[in-house]
């Protein structure tokens, strides 16, 4: 069966005995097939994108060792950056019915009205589960000094042992060496002159000032190393800055009533969040009759209507929806709403 986006027009055959009420599938008579009217189900897919950065851990001496300013506070952002909004039709579980398709005068049409998709057969479904996409964000990403500077020192030590000479002490001083943890602030020194001599090497290199004539691809690799080197120690001052995308998904499917729905929210520190999470700002689909499409309340002739078969259609709303953010609208679009209609016939004698 063709799915089918936009229908101007529902049509449905209806058998009189079984009108609006629940089917019993031990009922329904040979050559008979039950359906059901379709409804307009929106679904709304957002994007997001965050940028996520890791403070190096010399980031606070960034200012001395290298006189640049950098961020010292792991943070994560969030913006919107692509929504869709799409209106699909699904069987609406409210309007089942059975038809008789072995009558001559209805066969032909329901055939070619399932065919097109404007009758949905009670194993059919246009629409798509409903599904929440959370965001699945790469892990932090740690920097750290691991392997590039060396966390131990050797530190010499004087110490002093007493010698008696005589009726007099005397104090021997004694060299002792042993080996200390560097405090952050020295390994922060030791990356910074490291970052120096690499770019006073580089210049070396590239002013030909060296003992070492480097020419061709040897050079371009001399080069590239001594930068791969060089952004490994900047790291570790000015951090790591990661991007990304993360989706959601969600299906809002319209009532009689309500105009107004939640459909996901969104935080600028934890992204795109379901409904129910109130720690982001709401997006909101609203939804309004548009001027002149007011729909109009038809009375069927009950009387004539007994001397055939009924066929029955939905006429939809059209109704403008609006996807908004506080008073910021992200889109709109003119959207035939099944539900909102009215269940109309005529007859098939």
């Amino acid at each position: 069966m063709k799915k089918l986006i936009i229908l101007l027009l529902t049509l449905s055959f209806w058998m009189p005995v079984q009108a609006q009420q629940a089917v019993d599938m031990q009922e329904i008579p040979q050559g008979a097939v039950v359906y059901s009217l379709p409804r307009t189900c929106v679904r709304i897919v957002a994007q997001a994108q965050y940028t996520q950065f890791t403070a190096g851990p010399y980031a606070r001496y960034a200012r001395k060792f290298l006189g640049i300013d950098v961020p010292q506070e792991n943070t994560t952002s969030y913006r919107l950056t692509h929504i869709e909004m799409t209106p699909m039709l699904e069987a609406d579980p409210h309007q089942m019915y059975v038809a008789d398709v072995s009558s001559k005068n209805i066969s032909p049409w329901f055939l070619q009205l399932t065919s097109q998709g404007l009758v949905m057969l009670a194993d059919s479904r246009s629409g798509t589960e409903t599904k929440w996409r959370f965001p699945s964000m790469s892990v932090e990403p740690e920097v750290t000094d691991a392997g590039l500077i060396a966390n131990i020192k050797q530190e010499q030590t004087t110490l002093y042992r007493s010698e008696v000479q005589g009726s007099t002490i005397t104090s021997v001083p004694v060299q002792q060496s042993q080996l200390v943890e560097k405090t952050l602030e020295e390994r922060a020194d030791e990356a910074a002159r490291k970052i120096f001599q690499l770019r006073n090497k580089r210049m070396a290199i590239i002013t030909g000032d060296t003992d070492v004539i480097f020419s061709g691809e040897a050079m371009g690799s001399a080069l590239e190393e001594m930068r791969r080197m060089e952004e490994e120690y900047m790291k570790l001052f000015i951090g790591v800055t990661v991007t990304g995308k993360s989706h959601l998904a969600a299906d809002v499917v319209p009532d009689a009533e309500k105009t107004k729905y939640i459909v996901f929210r969104i935080s600028e520190k934890d992204g795109l969040l379901p409904a129910e999470n109130v720690s982001g700002r709401p997006i909101v689909l609203d939804m309004s009759l548009i001027e002149g499409n007011i729909p109009v309340q038809v009375r069927a002739n009950e009387q004539a209507a007994r001397s055939g078969t009924r066929v029955f259609y939905r006429q939809p709303v059209i109704m403008l929806l609006r996807l908004l953010d506080g008073q910021q609208e992200l889109l709109q679009a003119r959207t035939p709403i099944y539900q909102r209609g009215q269940v109309l016939n005529f007859i098939i004698n």
